[in-house]
């Protein structure tokens, strides 16, 4: 649970979101969305905008992979997760989304946040962490394609097609309710 609560968005409200950002950074059409050029696209989309690789031992905190200052507009990234994210890795390349997310739906939508004392009271639409999360997952694996497939998808073939971890293939495709093997 998130230490906020901010403005309700469903899963298709966010849905239709990751297909509106696809659509105007140019991935309508893709599977599998270079986030490292889409941190560049944002560079030149949204003059405020910036992003920052961090050398690893630089980076305070090991447990946090990459952050989202709001106020600066900036998302900080630890170095190892940003190569491993060139390279591919479906972990890293959702970490880099679920960070961009962040900053779409607050300092480009403008999701409102106000800070929470009882955690246990923030349901899923209403917690900022989920709705980025929902939003990195919609924007890397999208129902669309997904439903374009002739056959039913398989998780492997979705972790494939998209560049993401098994597992959050195998959440996006539950969430999907479609037929998943």
């Amino acid at each position: 649970m998130s230490d906020f609560f901010a403005t309700a968005l469903s899963r298709n409200d966010i849905r239709q979101l990751a297909t509106f950002i696809r659509k105007v950074f140019g991935y309508l059409d893709v599977w599998w969305i270079p986030v490292e050029l889409l941190l560049d696209q944002m560079v030149q989309e949204f003059d405020e905008f910036s992003y920052e690789i961090v050398p690893d031992d630089e980076w305070d905190d090991t447990s946090v992979h990459a952050d989202t200052d709001i106020l600066g507009h900036t998302i900080r990234i630890r170095e190892s997760i940003y190569i491993n994210a060139c390279e591919g890795s479906g972990r890293d390349r959702m970490t880099i989304a679920h960070e961009i997310s962040h900053y779409i739906l607050i300092c480009v939508v403008g999701v409102k946040l106000c800070s929470c004392r009882d955690k246990r009271s923030v349901l899923p639409y209403n917690d900022p962490e989920w709705q980025a999360k929902c939003l990195a997952g919609e924007l890397l694996i999208p129902v669309y394609k997904i439903k374009s497939l002739k056959e039913t998808p398989s998780v492997n073939r979705i972790t494939a097609l998209c560049g993401v971890s098994y597992d959050a293939a195998a959440y996006q495709l539950k969430k999907f309710g479609g037929g998943v093997t």
